[in-house]
């Protein structure tokens, strides 16, 4: 099971998801799916897929997989030595 690890970027929209009352669903669907990324960063229901360019990722091949089917939120990640970098958390760019 890859290590996750998160950018500045990635981890201020995780914590500003946590923090506000109006987004407790979106936050739980958002940590559902970093979990399911760790297990089987190929699980179905992430639909992941490869992203050919993603602003800030220069060189890196960036990664997409969805939240969930109903909210357009977004994981980008890329693989690092050690594990998975969550580069940004946000809607469907």
């Amino acid at each position: 099971m890859p290590d996750l690890t998160y950018t500045p970027a990635a981890a201020r929209a995780l914590q500003r998801l946590g923090r506000g009352r109006a987004d407790r669903v979106l936050h739980r669907r958002v940590r559902r799916a970093l979990d399911r990324l760790a297990a089987d960063p190929r699980h179905p229901h992430l639909r992941t897929h490869r992203h050919h360019v993603l602003p800030g990722c220069l060189g890196a091949q960036v990664y997409g997989s969805r939240v969930d089917a109903g909210s357009g939120w977004r994981i980008h990640w890329t693989w690092t030595g050690s594990g998975i970098e969550v580069v940004r958390i946000g809607p469907h760019p």
